[in-house]
């Protein structure tokens, strides 16, 4: 966070060279509401209490970025309702400033897992990129590298202050952070939406094997189209009592909507400078910033993962590859199967043929007055040594059969 208070404490620089200069405050002329901002106060404090409690749903990650993200927006609050006393107040200044601006950056890396998480309960074929984990770590990077552009731009802006200097420069870079932040919520919206577009249309156009969407897929209900999901969440995803999770995807796109409205808002606002219209206007920033904000973790409150996926009781861990973990093990079990049947085959070839040729050699062997009842086994690997020890025995017999004819021979002509 030092990075972004230097940027915060270059811009109130500027302001303050601002102030002395023409006898305006921080706020160029804006005095903070106070109704707004007390009631924004009593707000997130009550969300502050509520996401701490809801730790018992042990949705640890979530809880905690939203934990943080309350924390900012209530000390974000009572800077501005300190301002309201004292616009001309450093501390008021940088207290909601800094507050306000870093806190959606939390309030988004809980919603980045959430959707490796519902990528992992439907299936990971569904998933665009290679991997479940990479939603997470690339958005939550994105946002890192947001902070630190934006603290740039106040760093050069502060440069400029103590040298006399414009600080356009700085303040465009500052602007580009917030432009780096939107273009990476804007990503992060189109992989949503593909994802909602394979498992909600293209899951019915497989099952209808139809070849485009149409309004006649809308009358399959999620029941018929379970068994293509991933079958070990299945009684996660089933029941229609669990509206939390039947209702959880349009509420998870609904508070990333207000997110992004405003993330574009900021971007705007500071577009036009620390002295525009937009900035020194309070209206705009209620709706677009304020309630927009509060009213997407309201919605993760009521639709929080742990209702959602039963925190309690299903462990739901983030795996890697493009296919489930269990699907690998069934390929692995079935590649062996193959395998091991692939060698039973070429025994069972190997045991014909040396049948074949074990028999051919004894019967070439076998003296015409001898008779010798062989038995081949079947599906038996006739190795070398058998075959040589049956002929030997075979040439025995063969010895003592003729040592016996000498000697009749021999009493015959006695007599």
């Amino acid at each position: 966070m030092s990075f972004n208070q230097t940027a915060i404490a270059a811009i109130a620089l500027l302001q303050k060279k601002d102030k002395i200069s023409d006898g305006e405050s921080f706020y160029s002329g804006l005095v903070p509401n106070l109704r707004f901002n007390g009631a924004m106060i009593a707000i997130w404090s009550i969300l502050l209490g509520t996401h701490v409690f809801m730790l018992y749903l042990k949705q640890w990650w979530f809880s905690s970025a939203y934990i943080c993200a309350s924390i900012l927006e209530l000390l974000g609050y009572i800077g501005r309702t300190w301002s309201h006393f004292n616009v001309y107040s450093e501390n008021g200044y940088l207290l909601q400033f800094i507050c306000l601006t870093i806190a959606p950056v939390f309030t988004m890396g809980g919603m980045y897992y959430q959707l490796a998480k519902l990528i992992e309960i439907y299936g990971h074929r569904f998933s665009l990129l290679p991997s479940p984990m990479i939603y997470s770590y690339f958005f939550i990077l994105c946002d890192i590298v947001s902070l630190v552009v934006q603290a740039a731009g106040g760093g050069v802006a502060g440069v400029a202050v103590n040298q006399h200097m414009s600080t356009q420069h700085g303040t465009n870079i500052f602007v580009a952070g917030l432009a780096l932040q939107v273009a990476t919520l804007s990503i992060f919206i189109i992989l949503l939406c593909h994802f909602f577009y394979v498992v909600y249309v293209k899951t019915r156009m497989e099952y209808a094997n139809a070849s485009r969407p149409s309004f006649k897929l809308l009358k399959l209900s999620q029941a018929e189209i379970e068994p293509l999901y991933r079958a070990k969440f299945h009684d996660l995803r089933k029941g229609t009592e669990r509206w939390q999770f039947n209702y959880f995807s349009l509420a998870f796109t609904v508070a990333v909507l207000c997110v992004f409205t405003r993330c574009c808002y900021r971007l705007a606002e500071l577009a036009q400078g620390f002295r525009g219209y937009i900035i020194t206007h309070e209206w705009y920033f209620i709706p677009l910033d304020g309630i927009m904000i509060s009213l997407c973790t309201t919605i993760m409150a009521v639709f929080h993962p742990g209702f959602a996926f039963l925190g309690r009781t299903y462990h739901i861990p983030i795996t890697s590859g493009k296919t489930d973990p269990e699907g690998r093990h069934d390929e692995e079990t079935n590649s062996s199967a193959s395998n091991l049947n692939e060698d039973l085959e070429e025994k069972e070839d190997d045991s014909d043929s040396n049948r074949n040729i074990f028999q051919g050699v004894v019967h070439n062997v076998t003296h015409p007055n001898l008779h010798i009842n062989m038995h081949v086994p079947d599906k038996v690997h006739l190795n070398k040594n058998y075959f040589l020890l049956v002929v030997r025995n075979n040439e025995n017999q063969m010895s003592k059969s003729k040592n016996k004819n000498s000697t009749c021979e021999m009493m015959n002509k006695n007599t």
